[in-house]
């Protein structure tokens, strides 16, 4: 059976791809149960895919579509704001699951926290509506951690409201470094699942427990050449912005370690700096910020992904829908968690704690 899948908040496509498209990672990033075969590029594999089809996609932000279109992960994607949809009465198609990562920026820890203060802060509420609407079997939601730590508990308002509209709710934090994703990026998943149909699930029915493996930048970047030396447009491209000695994205990024978070504010000195010319430097390169292709592999989207419109002058606007996504792994097991809920092939992991 394929099961269709409606996607808010859609960004450019990491988790959807995660979910119904070919997904391409370092070998290092996965266990071998995922793998289907080895990639043209050198240590990556392709997974196996999910039986999941994407039939709508939505955000406001047209870089991302873009980079979703170039990349044939677009499916029915409409650029627009889901409020304007749902007061047009908006004929959402039929689905079985409804994804999405709701707006972070109000609960994240690097901004400035107003929670469900704000009209972003409650747009988790137009994803409710939909999820009303459409009556999926499940829903799976994604956001920051920072989301179990706001003022006013709002993860307990969030549970609330999606309750209120027959579902059975789960939330678990993902560490991501713990999952073969090549950074620390500490995300909540808040999954639900209809009330009738969880008579014969496990307490722990939403814990996300395959998959526990570490990956670091390196095995990355290992094939990469740099901007000088390639004719992959997205390598070429990256911020110029002066070292400082203090301020945000200032740390340098070891091959050997995890990247910290990377983020959708890419102006001036947000971008994290590559090791380059920085104490740790054996390589003798100059130092220089990410590229847009390095922001993108850190986040586990396709070596081969088009990030960049090859018809023009490389630009930097990439980095925002990057920074934005889902990664692509996370949205993978995440998927391969409701594909077994769903296909009823689940088996629950013993002593495991729950939310």
């Amino acid at each position: 059976m394929n099961y269709k899948v409606l996607s808010l908040f859609s960004g450019a496509a990491g988790l959807d791809v995660g979910f119904s498209e070919q997904l391409v990672v370092h070998k290092k990033s996965v266990d071998d149960e995922f793998i289907d075969c080895e990639s043209s590029t050198e240590d990556f594999v392709n997974l196996k895919r999910l039986p999941f089809t994407t039939v709508f996609q939505n955000d406001i932000l047209p870089s991302a579509k873009e980079i979703a279109e170039w990349n044939g992960w677009a499916h029915n994607y409409v650029l627009g704001d889901i409020h304007t949809l749902l007061e047009d009465n908006y004929d959402f198609p039929k689905a079985d699951v409804v994804t999405g990562g709701f707006p972070c920026q109000d609960f994240s820890h690097s901004g400035k926290r107003k929670g469900l203060q704000t009209t972003r802060g409650t747009l988790y509420q137009s994803f409710v509506e939909v999820v009303k609407r459409v009556k999926p079997t499940m829903f799976v939601a994604e956001n920051v951690n920072g989301l179990l730590t706001m003022p006013g508990e709002p993860i307990k308002q969030i549970i609330s409201d999606f309750s209120d509209v027959g579902y059975d709710v789960k939330y678990q934090l993902i560490k991501s470094e713990t999952i073969g994703i090549p950074q620390t990026r500490w995300r909540v998943i808040i999954m639900g699942i209809q009330n009738e149909k969880n008579k014969n699930l496990p307490e722990n029915w939403n814990r996300i427990t395959k998959n526990q493996r570490e990956c670091r930048i390196g095995s990355y970047f290992k094939h990469l050449k740099e901007p000088t030396e390639t004719e992959d447009p997205a390598q070429t491209v990256y911020s110029k912005a002066a070292r400082l000695e203090k301020g945000q994205g200032q740390k340098e990024v070891g091959m050997d370690e995890f990247a910290p978070t990377m983020r959708a504010e890419h102006h001036g000195n947000i971008e994290f700096r590559r090791i380059h010319g920085g104490k740790n430097n054996e390589d003798h390169l100059p130092q220089r910020r990410l590229s847009v292709r390095e922001a993108a592999l850190i986040q586990t989207f396709p070596p081969d992904s088009i990030l960049t419109n090859i018809t023009k002058k490389p630009t930097m606007k990439a980095y925002k829908p990057i920074g934005n996504a889902v990664p692509p792994l996370l949205g993978y097991l995440v998927a391969d968690k409701v594909y077994d809920i769903l296909s009823g092939t689940f088996i629950c992991p013993p002593n495991e704690a729950t939310q």
